[in-house]
């Protein structure tokens, strides 16, 4: 043991006297600790819509400054405790953690131990661009001699207050009251021991222990720091038991304030796939196609059907509503849904994006990530193939019910209709108008699966569609936006579009650093697309769709209805 003690006693001289070198060589390198004193955190990313109207800050909470006996010591203690034990003892650098660092990294011939300190980290979230990137050891030294000559020129206090106020805690927010208000809808000085032991964990992995995206590693993290809070003395083992029992408990995200929460998350998620995680905190000015009146009046349309379905309008419904004490609270699975997305036709710009009944209950978008089956809302596909096969949109279609037995080994598939079987024949026209299924059928087999299919795709359709008679009716998931997307080339003569959230990115100086590109593909012959949109003119004039001109809408307007299975 004694020999062991003097290798240690040695190794800690030898890295005091390393150090010392290096500080020296590389004091140049490193920036100046004054700019400490006029630090901000990384300006918030915004999203603006087509009228140039802000919809939404990407990052809104950024920093919230507290004095640090504004703190609560459990809190404050906490984060001492867990993520520097020797604060108040060391100057800036722990030289028992340096050579414990020292002496796991010699033992298993790597450097992956760190030794950082208070001091260290908040010189690291200061300066991030300043450290040279270069070589790991250079900016550990640079860490190490800014954080010593932090110590000479901030009291304690001062430097555990700096901490607390800008410490990185994932989701944009900056220093903990910040972060108790976005996570816990709280200020620190309310958050409860799980709720404090959970923003301490995030110190260590802001993204990895971020509970909205890992709720089951947050937890563990969490546990984990109150273990260590009861070891340091900070809480007592009673109340880090019954903290550990609770389940973590969120406030709503801070999209769901806004006027297009899905919309805005959509943003989010494009954005950092081009520019990184960090683009939220860039200053970026994020412009897009949304158009607020759309986006409203299809937020307010989607909740005022989706009760009225609830209130039995349509018939009796049997399933729980939000309203209902306990129903739907919990799980967004438990209650109806829906969803709206709005194109442009010619640019494919998003105009109005309307994921789900209530983001703040569930944050999956339905029109972007869900795949649903179309049924009927596919016929028009179906019928695009044949017209662009050379069916004449004269022509007069078998009605009458049919089995198709193609499949060996298979049963025969007989198709139902909700059309009368006394009709015999149709046009075209009063057979998509009245969305009759024996008709989509005999069409969509006089073409062939294989080209409708090859339509689908044409028109923007990436999910697989199998080339099953079935298909003719919507029985392939397909995402919902997509399928937007392919009805917008009825409209705009042919080209399929790509929808567009993003339009342009300029950086925090106003400098355009990306352009969305327009992306449009001829995928319909002209006077196909035409002859289409005018049989799903019929629709909503005479059709399934007549309840638009009921309600008084008397603009020009074409689509198609669609109901699947359940």
């Amino acid at each position: 043991m004694r020999g062991r003690w003097i290798t240690v006693s040695l190794l800690a001289a030898a890295t005091a006297a390393g150090c010392s070198a290096l500080l020296a060589a590389q004091g140049r390198d490193c920036p100046s600790i004054e700019t400490l004193r006029a630090y901000r955190p990384p300006e918030a990313s915004r999203v603006y819509a087509a009228d140039s109207s802000l919809v939404a800050d990407l990052s809104p909470q950024r920093r919230i400054v507290l004095e640090l006996d504004e703190v609560p010591a459990l809190l404050r203690d906490g984060f001492v405790a867990v993520e520097d034990r020797r604060f108040w003892q060391h100057g800036g650098v722990d030289l028992r953690g340096v050579v414990r660092a020292a002496w796991r990294d010699l033992t298993s011939l790597s450097l992956r131990e760190g030794f950082s300190t208070i001091t260290m980290q908040v010189v690291r979230n200061v300066f991030p661009e300043e450290l040279p990137f270069s070589e790991k050891l250079r900016r550990k030294t640079c860490e190490v001699l800014l954080a010593r000559r932090m110590e000479q020129e901030f009291t304690k206090p001062e430097i555990l207050q700096l901490y607390l106020n800008q410490i990185y805690l994932g989701d944009g927010l900056y220093g903990v009251e910040a972060a108790a208000r976005g996570y816990f809808d709280r200020p620190a000085s309310k958050t409860a021991p799980e709720e404090a032991a959970l923003l301490i964990a995030l110190a260590k992995n802001p993204e990895g222990n971020n509970p909205r995206k890992h709720p089951l590693q947050a937890i563990r993290r969490r546990n984990l720091v109150l273990d260590v809070m009861v070891r340091e003395g900070v809480l007592e083992a009673a109340r880090a038991e019954r903290a550990k029992a609770r389940p973590i408990r969120l406030a709503p995200p801070p999209e769901a304030a806004g006027p297009a929460p899905y919309f805005v998350a959509r943003v989010r998620r494009e954005l950092r796939q081009r520019f990184g995680a960090d683009a939220d905190i860039r200053g970026l000015r994020v412009y897009t196609g949304l158009d607020p009146v759309v986006q409203r009046a299809a937020r307010e349309a989607l909740v005022a059907q989706l009760r009225r379905i609830e209130a039995g309008e349509y018939g009796r419904y049997r399933h729980p509503v939000p309203s209902d004490t306990g129903a739907g609270r919990d799980t967004a699975a438990a209650y109806l849904q829906g969803m709206i997305v709005a194109l442009d036709p010619l640019t494919g710009d998003v105009r109005a994006l309307v994921g789900g009944r209530d983001f703040a209950l569930s944050q999956f978008d339905r029109a972007f990530q869900a795949r649903r089956q179309p049924g009927s809302a596919f016929k028009p596909i179906v019928y695009a193939a044949a017209l662009s096969q050379g069916l004449p949109i004269t022509t007069r279609i078998e009605t009458t019910p049919l089995v198709i037995d193609n499949t060996p080994g298979s049963p025969p598939w007989e198709p139902s209709d909700h059309l009368p079987d006394s009709l015999q024949t149709m046009s075209l026209r009063s057979a998509l108008a009245l969305s009759s299924n024996y008709a989509a059928v005999r069409i969509g087999r006089w073409v062939g699966e294989p080209r409708v299919v090859e339509t689908a795709q044409a028109l923007g359709i990436t999910t697989s569609v199998p080339a099953y008679p079935s298909v003719h009716l919507g029985a392939a998931d397909i995402i919902p936006a997509e399928l937007v997307a392919a009805y917008a080339a009825f409209g705009n003569g042919g080209a399929r579009v790509r929808p567009r959230v993003i339009t342009r990115v300029d950086d925090a100086r106003g400098r355009t650093i990306w352009r969305a590109p327009v992306v449009r593909q001829a995928a319909l012959d002209e006077g196909v697309a035409f002859l289409t949109l005018s049989l799903l003119e019929d629709v909503v004039d005479r059709g399934t769709a007549a309840g638009v001109r009921g309600g008084g809408f008397w603009l020009p307007a074409a689509g198609k209805t669609g109901t699947s299975n359940e």
